[in-house]
């Protein structure tokens, strides 16, 4: 591998960790469900969240060893770390803003902005942070799309809790993604690989 294609790689590995977006969908699946107005009773609910918890931890721990074990570590630059702040900064302030209430959100909306601002959102993230790749254009510009179809008008008060359902599924496929770019890119042609080494990115 180049040392440019290397210095690259070695840069965009912290955020292209893609199997942490398993817990963190997990995450936003069941805050989608915890905020149902038809959910099952109290203690039913308490348990799957409880159980849910607890299986998102395991994977958590298990990711984290899987990276150190396999891949070592990064240390990001600082201006690496400033950009990642202006990335979730930016991340955040589109999120609300798209789905602030009093700017597109309506209880009698036919559409889900929350899901298009969840998308749009995400895919500023990522254009800040590493590059927009083409799995995330599909992935989340498909999302974005289908927040703004007129046939999310039937579920009322739980429209915007059963999109995280499938806005928590999409961010476990996108990190997938991320997971195998990333394995792609520490391939190299003479067997050499970023594995266990400590360099900055």
């Amino acid at each position: 591998m180049h040392r440019k294609t290397l210095e690259s790689t070695a840069a965009n590995y912290p955020y292209l960790q893609g199997l942490w977006a398993i817990p963190f969908g997990l995450g936003t699946i069941l805050a989608g469900f915890s905020n149902l107005q038809n959910r099952p009773a109290e203690p039913v609910t308490l348990a799957i969240l409880a159980v849910g918890v607890g299986v998102s931890l395991l994977i958590s721990w298990r990711i984290a060893r899987y990276y150190r074990d396999h891949y070592g570590s990064v240390t990001p630059t600082r201006d690496r770390m400033i950009r990642q702040g202006i990335a979730i900064v930016a991340w955040v302030v589109i999120l609300f803003v798209g789905a602030n209430q009093f700017l597109f959100w309506s209880p009698d909306s036919v559409m889900c902005v929350y899901a298009s601002a969840f998308a749009l959102a995400t895919l500023a993230y990522y254009a800040i942070l590493v590059g927009l790749r083409p799995h995330h254009v599909l992935v989340w510009g498909a999302v974005f799309v289908a927040g703004l179809l007129p046939i999310w008008g039937t579920l009322g008060a739980d429209r915007d809790p059963l999109a995280m359902i499938p806005l928590g599924l999409t961010l476990i496929v996108s990190g997938i993604l991320d997971q195998r770019l990333l394995a792609r890119s520490l391939a190299t042609a003479g067997g050499q690989s970023l594995e266990t080494s400590h360099v900055g990115g």
